[in-house]
């Protein structure tokens, strides 16, 4: 039995050893500096894996050598402007910065691998992250070899003839720039690069604290509050987080540091009395998060949620405005956008609102403007929407196909698209533009969802001479068409049960970047001498994007829980 004892204890001991072992490692995560209390924090709690740290240093690799000659560009236009500074003081600061800008530029110039990276310390699977102690915001990330570091700093000193200025807090050594309304630090701290802005008159114990060499008494590696976050969003550990407004609000109110910076501006420090806090706190109340996060981040694809938390009732009232958007989303558009506009809807609830307000108005002397803004909105809002507007529902315009005309003429102009329109009396939109354009009333349409040949010289100015062009009706969905094959996706679009759940669609193909890129080389010569230069860079990115990107599409979407917005990039394969 005490054999049993003897073993189970031993046994507990080399488990609570072992997590101690974890949480001294975490202590040294960039999250263990965070406070508890931040006000907002965005933070990679895990490096990103290794296949997808290639994929994405492989695209920085190829955009570096085309990037680079418009820092530069952009280096010179500053040199410039520098040297017609009349202020002795102002001028001599502003040459010793550019000088260093230069030398940062050189030992930057050929770094476009993160071999060549690492050998100056810098990695690109570490951990990070951008918080705030009170408001001032900190950037802290983990790199890979501090002294490798140092004598790339070391080295730009030299090349620029000038020495960074430098601050002592107890041990540790301190870089320091900016001009009397700002002061910003930068420090490294073991195996961790640290970023921060405090005002010109923080005494060393604030500066102790955004830097970390005073630790929080409590952080959010201590609560696991952020990833208990990811969990319950369904956020991945590479990058996510979160801004608390009404925490943030608060820190802008009260924090010092915030009436430092002031008085340092020579503007006065204005503080709100306590009916204005309460009023400003209880907007907030109304949003009091935004929230992001990744929720895919691989070699084939990057998706990024964000959402806006709303209050419930609020949340609710916003959610019972759109309708369902018009027609359906194509998956091999060149480019395509929806959305919906409910006029009868949105005007209800933006009245609502403004009568809420009316019936309590804000005491606030600083929310007096708001309270005369929504009381103006109201009358302009609060008047009958006549038809056919009070009967719009939402719009799509999908855009299949453009072959640019060549400048010599060979080649016309070639476009495939359609657009739709949503509306509860589609038969009434018909009937306008037949009254308007009589040749179509020789081509009456019915809800039937079947396409009608339009001919193309109903169209002013014979812009669409030789196009084939097609009009169909659904139930809630007038379209028209314009380019060859686009009619029976034009039928299937009038006749779908609508995009639900989202507010805007917007998609983007590696085929748009190609065409705009095409098009900048194609007429790139008709524009001055010295814009070229800039429209030949471009015409060189987006033909990089064409290669990197399937497509690029976002949502937004009005829930019950808040206002989503969701980006999803697909990468071309390689």
């Amino acid at each position: 039995m005490r054999r049993h004892a003897r073993t189970g204890l031993i046994a507990i001991t080399a488990a609570l050893a072992v997590a101690a072992c974890g949480k001294k490692a975490d202590n040294d995560a960039p999250i263990a500096f965070v406070p508890a209390d931040t006000p907002y924090v965005f933070a990679a709690l895990e490096p990103v894996p290794e296949a997808t740290a290639k994929h994405l240093a492989a695209q920085a690799q190829a955009m570096w050598s085309t990037v680079f000659p418009v820092i530069e560009q952009s280096f010179a236009e500053i040199s410039k402007k520098t040297e017609s500074e009349e202020s002795p003081e102002i001028k001599a600061a502003a040459d010793k910065g550019l000088r260093i800008f230069k030398a940062v530029l050189d030992e930057m110039r050929d770094r476009d691998t993160p071999e060549k990276w690492r050998e100056v310390g810098l990695g690109t699977q570490v951990r990070s992250a951008i918080y705030g102690v009170g408001p001032l915001p900190v950037v802290r990330t983990e790199i890979l070899d501090g002294d490798a570091l140092r004598a790339m700093i070391a080295r730009i000193e030299q090349k620029a003839g000038a020495q960074m200025d430098t601050a002592r807090l107890g041990d540790q050594d301190v870089w320091t720039f900016g001009n009397e309304h700002v002061l910003g630090l930068m420090a490294i701290e073991g195996k961790h690069l640290v970023l921060t802005v405090v005002p010109p008159k923080a005494d060393d114990a604030l500066k102790r604290r955004v830097l970390g060499l005073d630790r929080p008494a409590k952080s959010l590696a201590d609560t696991d509050a952020l990833a208990s976050f990811n969990k319950q969003r369904g956020y991945l550990p590479y990058a996510s987080g979160w801004i608390d407004t009404r925490r943030l609000f608060a820190a802008l109110v009260d924090d010092p540091a915030i009436a430092q910076f002031a008085e340092a501006s020579g503007k006065p420090d204005s503080k709100l009395d306590a009916t204005c806090r309460s009023e400003f706190d209880a907007l907030l109340a109304k949003a009091p998060l935004l929230a992001a996060g990744y929720t895919k981040f691989d070699t084939a694809q990057a998706s990024m949620h964000m959402r806006l938390d709303l209050d419930p009732t609020l949340a609710k009232a916003l959610a019972a405005v759109p309708e369902a958007l018009p027609g359906n989303r194509s998956n091999d558009a060149l480019i395509e956008i929806a959305f919906s506009l409910p006029l009868l809807r949105g005007r209800d609830f933006l009245v609502a609102q403004a009568d809420a307000v009316a019936k309590s108005p804000f005491q606030c002397k600083e929310l007096a403007k708001l309270n005369e803004s929504l009381a103006e909105s109201k009358t302009k809002l609060d008047q009958t929407i006549p038809p056919p507007l009070s009967d719009l529902l939402g719009l799509r315009v999908t855009v299949d196909k453009v072959t640019l005309p060549s400048p010599d003429g060979s080649q016309k102009l070639d476009v495939a698209a359609r657009v739709l329109v949503g509306s509860n009396n589609p038969t009434f939109l018909a009937s306008l533009a037949q009254m308007s354009v009589p040749q179509l009333q020789k081509t009456p349409l019915t809800p039937d969802g079947k396409a009608v040949t339009i001919p193309s010289d109903v169209v002013p100015g014979g812009y669409l001479d030789g196009y084939e062009i097609h009009a169909a009706m659904g139930a809630k969905t007038l379209g028209i068409s314009v380019g060859k094959d686009e009619a029976a996706k034009l039928e299937a679009a009038v006749s779908a049960s609508g995009g639900a759940g989202h507010t805007v669609e917007t998609q983007v193909s590696g085929a748009f970047y190609k065409l705009i890129g095409d098009a900048i080389g194609q007429y790139g010569d008709l524009l001055p001498e010295e814009q070229r230069a800039t429209l030949d860079l471009n015409s060189k990115l987006y033909a990089m994007y064409a290669q990197w990107f399937k497509r690029i599409s976002a949502t937004v979407s009005f829930g019950n829980e808040g206002i989503d917005l969701v980006q999803d990039v697909e990468y071309a394969k390689p």
